[in-house]
């Protein structure tokens, strides 16, 4: 029988889809996570909000609303309603809702909306949430008698405050009841479809004035009311170039035209807010929120955000809100921004106009990563574990099952895709992101019975992560059960990733008290954090590993082994992406077969190995010597890139190979961090001030890595030439997405262009930051007489990334032939001659 959970809310109370919304993303996430999930209603309200004459069966009426709601969502016969005051019980009998009280786990009281009866007090499990933090906490500094014996009952208390107990914070934090911080969790896919065109306008749902419940703090009067903060910025829609909209439930004549007339856009928000369908796509058809914030949280910095912000959020809407505090958690400056002027809005939009889907993936990633129902509620049950001795067993089995587990095969279920559905930056498949999020720190070894013979050399594994969480926890899970050894070390550097990174890092610690994790105040860039890794390490083999692989078993030794070799100085294996003659072809979409595939590949290659002008430096191993001969990476080259091509001259430079193992093999998912660089523009900015410095070193141009030549790759190349070949007159300019492929550009008296293009004609490896940047490159070298474009079948996921260039060749080019082998040959400007 599966454990329990009762969400105690007030859907029928407060019968409007926003509340709605926020009590099904918690039934349904729980439910996700593997329990019976019931919803109740047990309180002496009058549903007056349901009624719509006073003789009205108001009891009945509020059964069939919550009946309404929740059955469209599969909790037809998971509620209960009890009016307390008639003594009436719809859903379930009393005795029941007595038994699920009794047998539950948790019984949660959403929004503190319930007085505890002795019923759910009874059980020790009853746990308060509060969604709108401040005024408990200051009646409780107060010491108001009603509110300490309101809060009694309760074993657990969480809060939307997330800023609480930080210096900047002016809410006061109760000494009696200890208050765990938390948020709105969301259900992803509830939203990640409503999101569809880019709106036009920002908008937001709330109401207009609410006079009450003021809160007073020594001499200050602290008022609920939005209104307040809107006249603050009521002459905003005149300063910005989007429509500003507020669906307002309540407003009275007066406000409605004080604020059209200085821009706003007013319509009733009861023409949705009763259709779960309606809001979702009101929201998801909106530009953005604009919204502002409570008084009492904005002067305070409690650090509540909105549950009505996550869900623009998860629909890929960007985000302007009054700042709470909730920058100190949350990241801001993509899909987020925080305000406290006029100006700082202003700036916020134009960012965001100026770079809209750049904006909207933010939010959607920012989304996924921070309110997703199982970062947020798998977070609640562990805080509640540590107080709760029940849950402390649940999770004590669930390590027993982990640990047996891991002694046979990898948490990391078969069947779980590895291949990207999106790349610059790359993207994962949903339902990898879904596997991801559950995957549990890894529980430490069993002890090995008797000796162990022959350990070899001890390994320091080095990795360094900023944020990207889902690759992280992939990577971890396939580390620590495939091949780790003991006396193997762990050493993690975090170059000042966010909360969830940074509360799975100290997970792994706690399991595993030998990883040492290394926490940096800012993103020291690439090469720094390895070298402090390195200088931490102990081993006698150095592996400098990236938190976007996942490792087959066998990986790690058989590295360490070609370094037997005094003359190799640097190794690293084969895989499905890189950027030069490490990559190989691979056949498998799922772990299982990549597994399978790596078994089979180090079976017929054992001990194979050549040498390669440089190693990307996503997995190398080295040996100490070496590293202490050859010196750190330089820390010159910022954030990232080009201190892989230095470092491999500098092992060749002291005597030493640099060679790639054809017996290892890790999948690398690739551009996990880098590739968001992209999204922001830095990525051509990085490369081009990092190859200059390269450049400057050696005394050299840098040249593009090469590829290794597979069959595949091969008839890829031939066939693309034979396109161009067939169908391209001879003088005519041919531009090339080659990826400095120079056999590609050789066209047989048809001059070939490189794509992208640097100053020189040559290839240049800077990718378009976006589609429209990608447009602007290919219609500069039309400009200079380029009549077509060959997109080899290497380089198709360029029209499924940059959008923009797509639908650009759809309206002003002509696609002359396709083959599905090679490639794609396009005329440039409709109406141009072609064979």
């Amino acid at each position: 029988m599966r454990e329990s959970i009762v969400i105690l809310g007030f859907l029928s109370h407060f019968p409007v889809a926003g509340v709605a919304w926020q009590t099904l993303h918690y039934l349904e996430g729980f439910r996700r996570l593997g329990y019976d999930v019931y919803y109740v209603e047990a309180h002496g309200c009058t549903p007056t909000k349901v009624m719509r004459r006073h003789d009205d069966d108001g009891v009945a009426l509020a059964a069939d609303h919550i009946a309404g709601v929740l059955g469209r969502f599969g909790f037809g016969d998971r509620w209960a309603y009890h009016a307390l005051y008639e003594e009436r019980t719809f859903g379930r009998t009393a005795s029941q809702l007595r038994d699920i009280y009794r047998s539950a786990s948790l019984i949660i009281n959403l929004h503190g909306s319930h007085l505890p009866t002795p019923e759910m007090a009874a059980t020790n499990r009853l746990v308060y949430l509060e969604t709108d933090p401040v005024d408990v906490e200051i009646d409780l500094h107060n010491g108001r008698r009603e509110t300490i014996d309101y809060l009694a009952p309760h074993c657990a208390f969480f809060t939307y405050g997330e800023n609480l107990g930080r210096p900047d914070c002016g809410v006061p934090l109760p000494e009696r009841f200890v208050f765990r911080r938390t948020r709105q969790p969301v259900i992803l896919d509830f939203w990640s479809g409503s999101g569809r065109g880019e709106g036009g306008a920002f908008t937001t749902v709330g109401n207009w004035r609410q006079p009450w419940r003021e809160a007073r703090l020594g001499d200050q009067v602290y008022v609920w009311s939005k209104h307040h903060e809107f006249l603050k910025v009521l002459d905003l829609p005149r300063r910005v170039p989007r429509p500003l909209e507020l669906a307002l439930a309540s407003v009275e004549p007066d406000d409605r035209r004080m604020l059209e007339s200085h821009g706003w856009r007013v319509r009733s928000a009861a023409e949705f807010s009763h259709d779960l369908d309606g809001y979702r796509s009101y929201i998801g058809g909106s530009r953005g929120e604009f919204t502002v914030a409570k008084d009492q949280n904005v002067r305070l910095r409690s650090g509540w955000f909105s549950d009505r912000a996550a869900t623009y959020l998860a629909a890929g809407r960007p985000v302007i809100t009054q700042d709470t505090g909730f920058g100190n958690i949350l990241p801001t400056g993509e899909g987020l921004f925080g305000f406290g002027t006029m100006d700082d809005i202003v700036e916020a939009v134009g960012r965001i106009e100026g770079d809209y889907e750049r904006h909207r993936r933010g939010a959607a990633r920012l989304a996924r990563e921070w309110f997703a129902h199982d970062v947020v509620l798998t977070r609640m049950l562990r805080d509640l574990g540590m107080a709760w001795p029940a849950l402390s067993r649940a999770q004590s089995e669930a390590r027993a099952r982990a640990s047996k587990a891991r002694a046979g095969a990898s948490t990391i279920p078969p069947g779980l895709l590895l291949t990207p559905v999106g790349r610059w930056p790359t993207r994962l498949p949903e339902e990898t992101l879904a596997v991801a999020a559950t995957l549990p720190v890894p529980p430490s070894l069993p002890e090995r019975p008797g000796p162990v013979m022959d350990p070899g050399p001890r390994t320091s594994v080095v990795i360094v992560v900023r944020d990207a969480l889902p690759y992280t926890r992939l990577c971890i899970a396939s580390l620590l059960v495939e091949g780790w050894e003991d006396g193997d070390e762990l050493i993690v550097v975090d170059n000042a990733s966010g909360e969830p990174t940074r509360e799975y890092l100290g997970e792994l610690k706690a399991a595993h008290p030998w990883v040492q994790v290394v926490s940096n105040e800012r993103n020291e860039g690439f090469a720094a954090a390895n070298n402090r890794g390195m200088e931490l390490a102990s081993g006698t083999v150095f592996v400098l590993l990236n938190n976007d692989t996942v490792l087959p078993p066998g990986w790690k030794q058989t590295l360490a082994g070609h370094l037997r070799d005094p003359g190799v100085g640097l190794v690293g294996p084969v895989t499905n992406r890189t950027c030069n003659e490490a990559q190989i072809d691979v056949p498998y979409r799922t772990h299982g077969e990549m597994l399978a595939f790596a078994a089979d590949r180090a079976a017929i290659r054992r001990g194979g190995a050549g040498d390669i002008p440089m190693l990307a430096m996503f997995c190398v191993a080295m040996r100490r010597d070496v590293w202490l001969r050859v010196g750190p990476l330089d820390e010159r080259f910022e954030i990232g890139m080009f201190e892989d091509d230095d470092y491999a001259r500098r092992v060749r430079g002291a005597g030493l190979r640099v060679v790639c193992a054809e017996d290892a093999f890790v999948h690398h998912f690739g551009q996990a961090s880098l590739g968001e660089l992209c999204a922001t523009g830095d990525y051509d900015r990085v490369l081009a001030s990092n190859r200059e410095r390269f450049e400057s070193k050696w005394g050299e141009a840098w040249k593009p890595h090469g590829r290794r030549l597979t069959p595949e790759y091969e008839a890829v190349r031939t066939g693309a030439r034979h396109l161009a070949l067939a169908h391209v007159p001879v003088g005519s300019p041919v531009v090339v997405i080659s990826k400095g492929d120079e056999e590609l550009v050789r066209l047989e008296g048809r001059p070939g262009w490189h794509f992208p293009q640097g100053s020189d004609g040559g290839y240049s490896a800077i990718y378009p930051a976006d589609g429209d940047g990608a447009v602007a490159q290919l219609e500069s070298l039309r400009a200079c007489g380029a009549r077509f474009l060959l997109v080899p079948r290497t380089a198709a996921w360029w029209l499924e990334h940059y959008g923009a260039l797509r639908e650009h060749l759809g309206r002003f080019a002509s696609l002359v032939a396709r083959d599905d082998l090679a490639g794609s040959l396009y005329a440039l400007g409709k109406g141009d001659g072609h064979a």
